[in-house]
């Protein structure tokens, strides 16, 4: 069997002197991207082990130090992220910093995180690529996924909601309150959880009510209601009571917002159930239906798990799931 891969063994692969790829590892010294990523990539192809000495020992005392890296700092979701994963880090004995992702495609974020040698990761809302994860890999750096947008083939631990579920029980709740057409109010971007819901209402659609249609409608992520939206949700609305499920409450709130304007009246015309259950729940004074995800549990639990993956436990499911909870309040009317 071939023996466990070197140093010079890396520096071959990456085309740098020993001394390079020894700083570089062990996050030392001024390099370009360039040279710390052909460095990087090399000791995760090769399997090179950091994470002990020639004596067993870890090179360098853990900072019990998680770091959270999110897309973007703006909106209810990040902030009950934050505020989930700061206490729960705090309550296992670690610090938590917040790093962002930007949207310049050199930026080196992983290697910020590698810099501070960081307990363990979590990725918020992020689909990492598979260099990247490689590289957290390959400085046995703890990683967890929250809430990812796609889906991985990489065997990684991911923390979401009961997505499907939660849309089935939005289908049977708009069902129940007598609502006899019906629509999905997704954004242009399809992400993993948003097509899970869509999913979900279908088939709990389906189940309640057999027959019955679903319409697909757009609307913006920025909230924004298209006229065509719009002008199709009056239509459904004129032939029958019409029950609209969104994928997050912005655009929820958004879609309230439009048939209000344009004449049509919440609950009576027009039932409107979210998702996410946002603390500013009102539109024009209409408290909004949502399905509550345990976002800050979620958090809390990622955190969890990165503490886990350090101290080298088995996690197992791979994909773990909180439960989601319909919340009724008057923009689909009383139970």
């Amino acid at each position: 069997m071939p023996g466990r891969a070197s140093l010079r063994d890396v520096a071959a692969a990456a085309g740098v002197s020993a001394a390079t790829a020894s700083r570089v590892l062990s996050r030392t010294g001024d390099f370009s991207p360039a040279t710390r990523t052909a460095v990087l990539e090399a000791a995760a192809r090769l399997g090179y082990d950091r994470s002990s000495t020639a004596r067993g020992r870890r090179p360098h005392p853990d900072p019990q130090l998680i770091e959270l890296v999110v897309g973007g700092l703006g909106g209810g979701w990040t902030s009950q992220v934050v505020q989930g994963a700061h206490e729960r880090a705090f309550d296992l004995g670690y610090d938590l910093v917040l790093t962002r992702e930007r949207d310049d495609p050199t930026d080196d974020w992983p290697m910020r995180i590698a810099a501070r040698r960081s307990s363990g990761v979590v990725l918020a809302l992020i689909t990492p690529t598979r260099r990247q994860l490689e590289l957290f890999a390959g400085f046995a750096v703890p990683t967890v996924l929250l809430d990812p947008q796609a889906r991985t083939d990489l065997g990684l631990v991911t923390v979401g909601a009961t997505n499907r579920a939660g849309g089935a029980d939005a289908a049977r709740h708009l069902v129940a309150q007598g609502y006899e057409r019906f629509a999905f109010a997704s954004g242009r971007l399809r992400y993993r959880f948003g097509r899970e819901r869509e999913r979900g209402f279908r088939e709990g659609l389906a189940e309640a009510l057999p027959g019955a249609v679903v319409e697909a409608v757009e609307a913006d992520w920025s909230h924004e209601v298209p006229r065509a939206t719009r002008d199709r949700l009056l239509e459904l609305s004129a032939e029958g009571r019409l029950g609209v499920f969104a994928f997050n409450d912005g655009v929820a709130r958004a879609i309230a917002a439009a048939v209000t304007d344009a004449g049509r009246r919440v609950p009576d015309d027009v039932g409107v159930v979210g998702f996410d259950d946002d603390p500013i729940q009102r539109v024009r004074g209409i408290p909004l239906t949502t399905v509550r995800q345990p976002i800050r549990e979620m958090a809390a639990r990622a955190v969890e798990l990165v503490d886990g993956l350090r101290r080298g436990e088995a996690v197992m499911p791979r994909q773990v799931e909180l439960p989601t909870e319909l919340i009724v309040r008057g923009s689909t009317g009383s139970v």
